[in-house]
């Protein structure tokens, strides 16, 4: 056996990077500065219009830049995935950072479990900062261990028609090659921002999860993230409804049962209580309770009840904002 080989396997690093050039030089480098020297970093630029492609060529040949037509981060993702060589992928938006020690502590956990060659994804916690970098003193956390009953997402899939999205966001998220084989490429059409979804989600169906408990990057809040700015949203239907799709194919092409059924489980709450009526809500919770009677539907159940009747007592006061 090749020990040296098992020991240093090549990670690749991919960076999405559109118009964060204000950003970028403080993800590439945090890549560059890691303990861990087997690495190649792939950063694909999706057609900014600011100084990026300045900022990736200032590196020379300390990374592997791509430089693309604006498509999206679905497009991106992908071109970055078919450029990577490694055993090991890492995810890092443009503007998000790693902490030194993060691709040496996610690589010894997967040599550690002589896992490099099965469908293993590590997910570990992200410190939020603000634009400057400044630490807000909290955390974008995974829920891997609320979900500890359950040998694999497969079964809760089979149980509640859905996968919940119980990683970090997307730099909070590592995969065996052997895993991301089975992910990319992702949708492109209809996925400009929001990538991870499809991944993480196809992850946990796919492959096996680990929780390295503690946090080895930065996420950023800022006023262009999607979806950091604390407003409730829900991604349209047309996007669940693609997410639905591309999941329930991936389950066919490893020979598993399509069982996704997103808007009849309880993944669709929010979309029920952004797009749909005053009762879209409150039937969901009746619709999941019956088709699988336990106690997490139970619990869902109660939850659209209690906003429900809330929101009731809202409209009686005059109150416009209602509980979400």
């Amino acid at each position: 056996m090749n020990h040296k080989k098992e020991s240093k396997p090549l990670v690749s690093v991919l960076i999405n990077n559109y118009n964060y050039s204000h950003f970028l030089n403080d993800a590439i480098d945090s890549v560059l500065n890691q303990t861990y020297s087997t690495i190649e970093l792939i950063v694909v630029d999706d057609g900014s219009t600011d100084n990026s492609k300045d900022i990736m060529m200032s590196y020379a040949n300390k990374i592997i830049p791509i430089f693309k037509k604006n498509e999206g981060q679905g497009s991106a993702l992908n071109a970055a995935w078919k450029a990577s060589q490694g055993e090991i992928i890492c995810f890092l938006d443009s503007d998000d950072t790693f902490y030194p020690q993060k691709v040496e502590e996610c690589v010894n956990l997967i040599l550690e479990q002589q896992a490099i060659h099965l469908p293993i994804i590590i997910s570990h916690h992200l410190d939020i900062i603000d634009k400057q970098g400044t630490y807000l003193g909290n955390q974008k956390k995974n829920k891997l261990q609320k979900y500890m009953n359950y040998s694999n997402f497969y079964e809760f899939a089979c149980r509640y028609k859905c996968v919940p999205f119980a990683t970090c966001p997307t730099s909070g998220n590592v995969v065996t090659r052997a895993l991301a084989k089975r992910i990319f490429p992702i949708p492109e059409c209809g996925v400009r921002t929001s990538a991870d979804d499809f991944i993480v989600r196809t992850a946990l169906l796919l492959g096996k999860a680990y929780d390295l408990n503690k946090s080895l990057g930065q996420y950023r809040i800022h006023g262009q993230n999607n979806w950091s700015n604390g407003l409730i949203k829900s991604h349209s239907k047309e996007f669940l409804l693609l997410q639905e799709n591309f999941l329930n194919t991936k389950l066919k092409e490893n020979n598993m049962k399509p069982v996704i059924s997103y808007l009849q489980s309880m993944e669709a709450a929010q979309y029920y209580k952004v797009y749909g009526s005053k009762s879209d809500y409150i039937k969901l919770g009746f619709r999941v309770f019956f088709s699988q009677p336990d106690l997490t539907s139970f619990y869902f159940l109660q939850q659209t009840i209690k906003v429900t009747i809330k929101n009731k007592i809202k409209q009686f006061l005059g109150i416009k904002k209602p509980s979400l």
